[in-house]
């Protein structure tokens, strides 16, 4: 997200800028944030029971156009739901990815996602979801606290379609002393993994939530 002007920072949390960019990017199709697949990979391999796969119930939070989820499905994670707030996104998408008959696609907000069950998942994965609902062209060491809100219903959210013992997959630029703070809830075991980009000066960051 680096290479955003300021004035597109703030716009990151609201579905019109995304409407907005997936209408621009229509022909590019797909497009992946941060790191690939095959360099996350070994991350999701150690976080995921693949022996389960073909029993795990697994949702895309704010899956925006990246591959991941196609990815995942190729891995053998067939069971996966995918969700954004984008029409046009999930229209795209739903499209594209028409023949993997075992992935959904929804227009829903990560924020109130009602239409799913209390505890009807075993891995929730984030690839820069609560990242884009932080984004504050202010100070980091101040985040308005209509932005924590925001963040927090997201979490609560989470933790309320997650399965005793399921997981959130959380990729992420955020640095523990910043992320912490807004992931941690008491009665989670929280993890952090450097996912360090070889021959490159900036770190992303893995973090393992379980119930």
């Amino acid at each position: 997200m680096a290479d955003l002007k300021l004035s597109e920072v703030d716009q990151l949390q609201t579905k019109e800028y995304w409407d907005k960019r997936y209408q621009k990017d229509e022909d590019a199709t797909t497009f992946d944030w941060f790191k690939t697949f095959a360099e996350l990979e070994p991350f999701f391999r150690r976080h995921i029971p693949w022996d389960q796969c073909a029993n795990l119930k697994i949702v895309m939070l704010g899956c925006g156009n990246s591959t991941l989820s196609k990815d995942l499905y190729d891995a053998g994670l067939k069971n996966i739901a995918n969700v954004d707030f984008s029409e046009t996104c999930i229209e795209q998408m739903a499209m594209l990815y028409k023949n993997e008959s075992e992935m959904t696609w929804d227009v829903m907000d990560v924020r109130d996602m009602s239409t799913f069950k209390d505890g009807m998942f075993d891995i929730a994965i984030d690839k820069g979801t609560l990242d884009a609902l932080l984004s504050y062209s202010g100070s980091v060491w101040d985040i308005p606290k209509h932005i924590q809100e925001s963040a927090r219903k997201y979490m609560d959210e989470v933790d309320r379609i997650l399965k005793l013992n399921g997981r959130l997959l959380y990729i992420s630029y955020r640095q523990p002393h910043f992320a912490r703070p807004i992931i941690e809830r008491p009665y989670w075991r929280v993890k952090k993994e450097t996912l360090s980009d070889p021959g490159g000066s900036f770190d992303y960051f893995g973090y393992v939530l379980q119930k």
